[in-house]
């Protein structure tokens, strides 16, 4: 069997599921294989069974270290839901499956075989090269990169993160692939809105119902459009995206953002999620919570928005339009429940040059363009440290596979494995060797 094969099926059966995360067991698995490489490692765990590991390969110094970085934990798997058992790591009909194949065990032993065939060569890299798994990425971060930027930033102070967030898409364009290298991504602004009421049986309504307030502050606020905008990374994007479809070469001879909607529009792709969340601020009603008894009229009601604001957007200002929007009348309190602003790394950079020639010269038919995570993701603990990141997941997917991130079967083909680990091993070469 194929070594990169054997050790993603032998990482997905680890099940590092967050909550609980279990993170520590992951960092196992990779101490045991940098002990018998000879790469020195070392392993942080800021609480029991929730840990990190950073290994290194040292270099001359003579340009700023590289982190290859990937999360260990993974989000949770119903396997009720699944055709295979999510932490089997089964190697079947030419796929590895389980959770996290995609999400991001997969990209760690892409990283990893690179890391490998560097030791193995004997080659003298002109920087460091880290190798990072990180715990916690699937909520906040604070147990994982967060903390590792917080407590031990000398560690990790580099000039180049590689991480999660770009793919390449086989499918979407009409004849050519896709490659998504993640240059920046949105704001995360998650809300809590709170009601209070007069409570009472409900067999005599009133007018003061707790519930019934939110709900209908909470329809105006998502009633009400938001306007688009075209910031100037997703206007790349989508210029990108210009040679591989025609009807968007239009844009190309007027790049303004009226010709880029109205093209959307025309094309029908305003409506699709995927597209508009790179062009809008966009506020999701993802919980609601209120009263125990049916005969009981609440006294509070509760609601959580998931809110990821473009580039350039103030957090105050977005949250005072929140208010606006809910009405003046409403008598709501805001809470916030996680925030962070919209992070970028510039795309004219040399590092950003080399992963584009290494992808080309994979597929030299492929369009590739930076690409904007409407998401979120751990680049943004380095980024607004002034460190570049760039999200990678060298292969070509389909639309399908990409949905099996967080949904059900995730799984990779051996040939995208056995390819990717090959693109990233090429993309370090040429970034810390050559």
């Amino acid at each position: 069997m194929n070594e990169a094969v054997r050790l993603l099926s032998e990482y997905i059966k680890i099940n590092t599921t967050n909550p609980p995360g279990n993170e520590i067991a992951g960092t196992k698995f990779f101490a045991d294989i940098f002990q018998k490489e000879g790469i020195e490692y070392r392993i942080y765990e800021p609480l029991p069974k929730r840990g990190s590991i950073r290994a290194i390969i040292p270099g001359t110094g003579k340009q700023e270290p590289l982190i290859l970085m990937h999360h260990i934990d993974v989000v949770p798997a119903d396997k009720s839901e699944w055709s295979f058992e999510p932490f089997s790591g089964d190697v079947k009909d030419g796929f590895i499956q389980g959770r996290g194949a995609l999400d991001t065990k997969g990209l760690g032993i892409m990283e990893l075989m690179a890391m490998l065939a560097i030791k193995r060569e004997g080659l003298t890299p002109n920087r460091d090269i880290i190798f990072l798994a990180a715990a916690d990425e699937e909520m906040d971060g604070s147990n994982g990169v967060g903390y590792l930027i917080k407590e031990h930033f000398d560690d990790f102070n580099a000039g180049l993160v590689i991480n999660e967030g770009g793919f390449a898409l086989d499918g979407l364009l009409p004849e050519n692939p896709l490659h998504l290298i993640a240059t920046s991504e949105k704001g995360v602004c998650w809300l809590e809105l709170t009601t209070s009421g007069t409570p009472g049986h409900a067999s005599a309504p009133h007018k003061d119902n707790a519930l019934e307030n939110l709900t209908k502050a909470l329809t105006r606020l998502l009633n009400e459009d938001t306007p688009f905008e075209v910031k100037p990374n997703v206007a790349k994007y989508f210029a990108g995206l210009a040679h591989g479809w025609p009807f968007l070469e239009p844009y190309l001879e007027d790049p303004t953002p009226e010709k880029l909607i109205e093209i959307l529009r025309t094309s029908g792709l305003l409506e699709n999620p995927i597209f508009t969340a790179q062009l809008k601020n966009t506020i999701c009603l993802t919980v609601m919570n209120s009263g125990d008894k049916t005969n009981i009229i609440p006294a509070k009601a509760k609601a959580h928005l998931d809110c990821r604001i473009l580039p350039g957007v103030e957090l105050d200002e977005f949250v005072a339009t929140i208010k606006e929007r809910l009405g003046d009348d409403s008598n709501i309190e805001i809470k916030f429940l996680d925030s962070s602003t919209a992070n970028i790394s510039p795309d004219d950079t040399k590092d950003y040059r080399v992963i584009e020639s290494v992808l080309k010269d994979h597929w030299p038919n492929g369009v590739i363009t930076p690409f904007m995570l409407t998401g979120g993701s751990d680049s943004r603990f380095f980024r607004e440290k002034g460190i570049n990141c760039y999200g990678i997941l060298p292969g070509l997917f389909t639309l399908k596979d990409i949905d099996t991130i967080h949904g059900i079967d995730e799984k990779i083909s051996v040939d995208n494995l056995i390819k990717g680990a090959d693109v990233v091993t090429n993309i370090v070469k040429k970034l810390c060797v050559e």
